[in-house]
């Protein structure tokens, strides 16, 4: 492997999780506009072909004929380019123009694949892609040509056959009227800059009202030295997580060690006591660990303490008892809370004795008005006159519910101009809804609809991730990154931008913070429960991710997976669905036990891969072989989890390039 060249792109290795401050990174500038979820390469892909016609290297572009038809190219993709910024901007695009924009999209990505197939690969083996690719569409025929001779990589014939399709495209566009659309509603785009969020700290102290401070006093001052389980019991979005971190924050001085774990509907108990016991102890847990010898380290650790543990988003009373057997009774004044929605597994947590069950209200109308006029105008008394109105209407309309109210705010807080048409669409669009939670629904997707196109491709792109997964911030920002989705300007640095994505969506509490260092500097977050099903059900709808978990065994395809999210947890069958065809994926996440995961070198386009190995299904601790990642040409961003596995150490040699 000697030939591979590499390029300054950085590549992650890692075996455990690492803290964030280890992750000190220089990435260089995107000389390319970004990839997004609507246009897919198209804007990538203008620029690379011009990289291609202005590049110093006549044995790839030998000719005026081969450069004429990349210039031709060129002016058709901008033309088909120009037609999906159009479609863009509608706030409902009919069907017909929807299944247009995937076609064109995918499209997209198999004509980047091809152009990067000429960038990447060393000219010392120009046969590397086409002998590594499952040939598609016009793919399948230029690659038996590109094997034979450099000076045959770049094919008049190649582009002229792209270049059919793209016509294609452009005659289906007219066809179908698309042009037609222009007529429609368009969506409202934020353009203006954003008011700057009220920290987290302030936005909690208005939502805690005077019964939750009884609460959490109550819990501060009591005094009785036997071991405690309570329960926040409450509808989603009510403000139970937001409670619980109070409680942690609060009383955590008040105890010798604690933790706050996040379970989810499909938890996987092995990674709850791995991130209990890593909380606890603050370091990692040794690597071959068990789920048994968990378990007994966390009973051993816990036996003389005083510990507060916070459950939070338990499903299931089942979910509770296999976490419960980890707790020693004792008489140290130890804690433990959880929430839940669902009545009877708070009862359970409880031993069904109510009184420690705590049930959440709706926030009143002046908490609801406080926190709303707060995130608006810093007050309510800063509200201009002629909406005040309007604005009392709307905050009504969200039901008390905290992150309906949040979500508008953050929608109004960032529009350059106010107006009285822009509100009394928010309010009729929240007014059609019938049940609070539905009401929550549509003003999280109002505020989705908002957002500049390069916020929410990076936001879809969060759904790579299972429900209630914690996310490093620098591990995030990175893959944002090799997945090209952050464009700068010259002078601009690449990391920073991503940053500021990040800050954003944090701003719109589209994220949650779960780490924050003591400069106020978020080092890890998380995605609510409904606004991680929003982001999973529109990935899926423009073929942007792909997430299957272990329960599927096939799935119905009507376009080529570009982004696959193996969600397989500690299921020991896990298989990856037949028909999916790996070589056409570009970022690869698995979530699970090695025996499920599937021959990585089959990936050979990818650009991302984040491998998280939850062990084996038995007691096999042999190391994991993952020296066939060297042969990824593309591959721009690697890591792997892999705590509780051995790792041969030469892949850690191989020569990765882009």
């Amino acid at each position: 492997m000697e030939h591979l060249r590499v390029l300054k792109e950085e590549v992650e290795i890692m075996e455990e999780e690492e803290s964030p401050e280890a992750h000190k990174n220089v990435v260089l500038s995107n000389p390319t506009p970004p990839t997004s979820d609507v246009l897919g390469a198209m804007r990538p892909l203008i620029g690379k072909l011009d990289m291609l016609l202005l590049r110093d290297a006549p044995q790839k572009c030998c000719s005026k004929r081969i450069k004429d038809r990349m210039r031709l190219l060129k002016d058709d993709v901008q033309k088909i380019s120009s037609y999906l910024d159009e479609l863009l901007e509608l706030e409902d695009p009919p069907p017909m123009a929807m299944c247009w924009m995937n076609e064109a999209r995918d499209l997209s990505y198999d004509m980047e694949d091809y152009v990067d197939s000429l960038l990447f690969v060393p000219p010392e083996d120009p046969s590397l892609f086409a002998n590594n690719i499952k040939a598609t569409r016009s793919l399948r025929k230029w690659s038996s040509r590109v094997k034979t001779s450099q000076t045959q990589v770049i094919s008049a014939e190649t582009l002229s056959e792209f270049r059919k399709y793209v016509q294609e495209a452009i005659q289906r566009h007219q066809r179908y009227n698309l042009h037609s659309c222009r007529t429609l509603r368009r969506r409202f785009v934020l353009h203006g800059p954003m008011v700057l969020p009220r920290p987290y700290e302030e936005t909690t102290d208005i939502v805690i009202d005077g019964r939750m401070n009884e609460f959490i006093n109550s819990l501060a001052t009591d005094g009785d030295q036997q071991l405690k389980v309570l329960s926040v019991l409450g509808s989603a979005c009510i403000g139970k997580t937001t409670l619980a971190r109070v409680l942690y924050n609060r009383l955590r001085k008040q105890y010798n060690c604690r933790a706050f774990i996040r379970v989810s509907k499909k938890p996987d108990t092995k990674k709850i006591f791995c991130d209990m016991l890593s909380q606890l102890k603050r370091q990692h847990p040794p690597q071959h660990c068990r789920e048994i010898d968990l378990v007994h380290d966390i009973k051993q650790y816990l036996q003389d303490k005083r510990y507060l543990i916070i459950i939070d988003d338990v499903w299931a009373a089942s979910v509770w008892d296999t976490i419960n057997h980890v707790f020693p009774k004792g008489n140290h004044g130890s804690r433990i809370i959880t929430t839940t929605q669902i009545e009877d597994v708070a009862l359970t947590c409880c031993c069904y004795q109510s009184e420690y069950v705590f049930e959440m209200k709706y926030l009143d109308d002046d908490h609801s008005r406080k926190l709303f006029f707060n995130r608006l105008f810093c007050s309510e008394r800063d509200c201009p006159e002629q909406f005040k109105d309007v604005l009392n209407e709307i905050v009504e309309t969200c039901d008390g519910l905290p992150l309906a109210t949040v979500s508008i705010a953050s929608v109004l807080a960032s529009q350059p101009v106010m107006s009285i048409d822009l509100l009394t669409y928010i309010h009729r669009s929240l007014s059609s809804c019938f049940s609070a939670l539905e009401r929550t629904r549509q003003a999280l997707n109002l505020s989705f609809n908002s957002l500049p196109q390069y916020l929410k491709t990076c936001l879809l792109y969060l759904s790579m991730y299972p429900e209630g997964y914690t996310i490093l911030k620098d591990d995030l920002v990175k893959q944002w990154v090799a997945e090209g989705l952050i464009y700068t300007t010259e002078g601009q640095d690449i990391g920073k931008v991503a940053e500021s994505y990040l800050d954003q969506l944090l701003g719109r509490r589209f994220i949650q913070p779960i780490c924050v260092n003591y400069n106020n500097e978020v080092l890890s977050c998380a995605v609510h429960g409904m606004v991680h099903d929003l982001i999973a059900h529109k990935s899926a709808e423009e073929n942007f991710i792909v997430a299957i978990d272990y329960s599927q065994k096939n799935v119905p395809l009507s376009q080529k997976v570009r982004r696959l999210s193996l969600l397989f947890g500690n299921a020991k069958y896990a298989k990856t669905p037949a028909n999916i065809t790996k070589a056409q994926v570009r970022s690869l996440g698995f979530f699970g036990l090695l025996e499920s995961m599937p021959c990585i070198t089959e990936f050979k386009l990818l650009r991302v891969l984040n491998l998280q190995l939850f062990g084996h299904a038995g007691d096999d601790d042999g190391p994991v072989d993952l020296t066939g990642i060297s042969e990824m040409f593309q591959l721009r961003y690697m890591k792997i989890a892999a705590g509780c596995l051995s790792v041969w150490r030469e892949y850690a040699s191989c020569r990765i390039f882009t």
